[in-house]
């Protein structure tokens, strides 16, 4: 008897379903009478269903994480490339060549290779360590807002 790992089990139901939708989204009841029919009850089912959206939550999280890194290590590059360019111009106007401008060239530009591979690398302790401090940073932004809010429509109302 032929038998498969989870991963090709996986695969192969997927091919499936994509034969058998045609493309065609499937309702939450629909994927429920396909997870019956192969005998998955309806409190797994409930705990996928629950699992899933949990990671499709932390997902959307790590790809707004993901952006603002992007974002401030793009930041950090046009500031080396401003700044060091206005160097190399100033010695290169000054001495007629490139002398003390390489040194902040070569160190800064390590700098950033060294940013560049931190920002790009997603799959790390690291990158986790910074997504948590991230996302705590988020939420206590959040809160911050929301209690600011509270009371300036609660001072707007005390003041009149």
């Amino acid at each position: 008897m032929e038998t498969y790992s989870e991963e090709q089990v996986d695969q192969i139901l997927r091919y499936a379903l994509a034969r058998k939708t045609n493309g065609q989204d499937l309702t939450r009841q629909q994927v429920y009478e396909i997870a019956s029919d192969m005998g998955v009850s309806e409190a797994d089912f409930l705990a996928a269903v629950q699992e899933w959206q949990s990671k499709q939550a932390v997902r959307k999280e790590q790809v707004e994480f993901d952006k603002y890194r992007k974002k401030s290590f793009k930041s950090n590059l046009l500031k080396f490339a401003i700044v060091n360019s206005f160097l190399v111009a100033l010695n290169f106007v000054t001495s007629g060549r490139i002398g003390w401008a390489i040194y902040p060239l070569l160190f800064w530009g390590l700098a950033v290779a060294l940013d560049a591979w931190v920002t790009y690398q997603s799959e790390s302790e690291e990158y986790e360590k910074q997504f948590q401090k991230w996302l705590r940073k988020q939420k206590r932004d959040q809160l911050t807002a929301q209690i600011t809010g509270k009371l300036t429509t609660s001072l707007e109302e005390w003041l009149k």
